[in-house]
């Protein structure tokens, strides 16, 4: 009986369509996973949510922030400092207490950015008309913000609103030169306002000249000042020899009182040992008193105290206190 022959064909087949779906697996699953990462990537874009290495976060309350958005850059003296992180609408009970402000947005900065003073200038800008817009930080001179205040913000000037100014203004133009909307009419609205101004001009020579008038008549009011200073250097000229006598006799009256003071001074320097003498006894005089009343005074003491000492006598005599003691024992 023969032996059945494998179909060796058939089994190369077989691993080929095995290695062939291996390999759309692995292209499958990498697919899948670089859609995920890019998933995510969005949401976090999406989201506002951005990773800052030290965490650190500064909120800046407008009333407009025409052109920011989420993720918008943050620049720091124009050089990259973060993104915005959040944007948040108001509370009404913070529109209370900050009627000023609608709108309040969340900073996300880098390391190297310096800590915001209160008095940082932080307003929305852009490199070009059509460039994305971006908030632009300024430090300023004062303290370091406290970590849960905000800053306020300087609120955008859209360009629409440039416009409707420049709108405005024409309006306002073609308002006080009567109206009218053509261009060149207004210019020669314009031309007759010179032409009436130059017309004020030459009614205003006539008031021109009088203003010179009166500056003449302040100059004769100048001269008759300058007369009447004449006058009194004159009346003072007639009174001079009586001025010079009450000024002579002061002068002299001064001298006078000079000279008793000298003189006084002479006679105290002349009898200073005089004067010393006598002080000095007038002194041992005092203290050799000061000792006899004192003696007196214990000895009359004793003769009250014993008056029949004075016809039997005997009996001790009182302690007499030294003279130094006396002399150092206060006055009574």
């Amino acid at each position: 009986m023969p032996l059945p022959i494998r179909n060796k064909t058939a089994g190369n087949g077989k691993g080929a369509n095995l290695k062939r779906n291996a390999s759309d697996t692995w292209v499958a699953l990498s697919v899948i996973a670089c859609s995920i990462v890019l998933f995510v990537a969005l949401s976090l874009g999406l989201s506002s949510r951005f990773f800052v290495p030290d965490g650190r976060h500064v909120r800046v309350r407008f009333s407009d922030i025409t052109g920011i958005k989420a993720s918008s850059q943050v620049k720091f003296a124009g050089a990259p400092a973060g993104a915005v992180s959040e944007v948040r609408i108001l509370t009404s009970a913070e529109r209370a207490s900050d009627p000023a402000n609608l709108v309040e947005i969340t900073l996300s900065l880098l390391p190297s950015v310096p800590p915001l003073t209160a008095d940082a200038r932080v307003s929305i800008s852009a490199d070009t008309l059509l460039s994305d817009k971006f908030v632009l930080l300024e430090n300023g001179a004062g303290n370091v913000v406290a970590p849960d205040a905000p800053l306020q913000g300087l609120p955008p000037v859209p360009f629409d609103e440039l416009t409707r100014n420049v709108d405005d203004a024409l309006d306002g133009l073609r308002k006080l030169l009567g109206g009218g909307t053509d261009d060149r009419e207004i210019f020669s609205r314009i031309h007759r306002l010179v032409d009436g101004t130059e017309d004020l001009l030459g009614e205003l020579k006539p008031v021109v000249a009088e203003a010179g008038v009166a500056a003449v008549e302040a100059k004769a009011a100048l001269a008759d000042i300058r007369a009447a200073a004449a006058d009194a250097r004159a009346l003072l000229a007639d009174n001079k020899d009586r001025v010079g006598r009450a000024v002579a006799r002061l002068d002299s009256a001064a001298g006078a009182v000079e000279a008793f003071a000298k003189k006084g001074a002479s006679v105290v320097r002349d009898n200073e040992k005089g004067i010393s003498r006598t002080v000095a006894g007038l002194r041992a005089s005092s203290e050799n008193l000061k000792v006899t009343t004192t003696y007196s005074k214990i000895l009359l003491r004793d003769l009250a105290e014993h008056p029949s000492r004075l016809l039997w006598g005997g009996g001790r005599p009182p302690l007499l206190p030294s003279e130094r003691q006396i002399l150092d024992s206060p006055a009574r």
